[in-house]
């Protein structure tokens, strides 16, 4: 069966969108901080875990003073495929919170750790790189 000259538009319009949709998660409408320090979250849709992490840890970071300087994003691991994002290993579960510097892993979380663990690996992980 031979496919109309249409399919093959929609399927190169798709291709681009997926570029457009990856540069538009990563940024997230966050700025990067000073020297492009961020954390990531990488989730996927209906995950319980990942929903914790919304749920009790984003309210209280961003409150936080590390909120300001280094910015909280997420990314959806269905949407931006991770071998994309500069990671330095594969991502074995979710939610996995990566400190990313100048688009490079420093270290990451992997799992859902609650917010007291979370804070004190989030103020480890800054400390490697000061």
């Amino acid at each position: 069966m031979r496919l109309p000259a249409f399919f093959f538009l929609v399927i190169a319009a798709l291709i681009a969108g997926t570029a457009f949709h990856v540069r538009a998660a990563l940024d997230g409408g966050v700025p990067a901080a000073d020297g492009g320090v961020q954390l990531i979250v990488l989730e996927v849709k209906d995950c319980y875990a990942c929903d914790l992490v919304r749920q009790h840890i984003q309210p209280a970071y961003a409150r936080s003073p590390q909120s300001r300087e280094v910015p909280l994003r997420y990314v959806d691991l269905n949407t931006v495929g991770a071998e994309s994002l500069g990671l330095a290993g594969p991502i074995t579960m979710v939610p996995t919170i990566v400190l990313m510097r100048d688009g490079q892993e420093v270290s990451r979380i992997a799992g859902y750790t609650g917010p007291a663990i979370f804070f004190e690996a989030v103020e480890q992980m800054l400390a490697r790189i000061d």
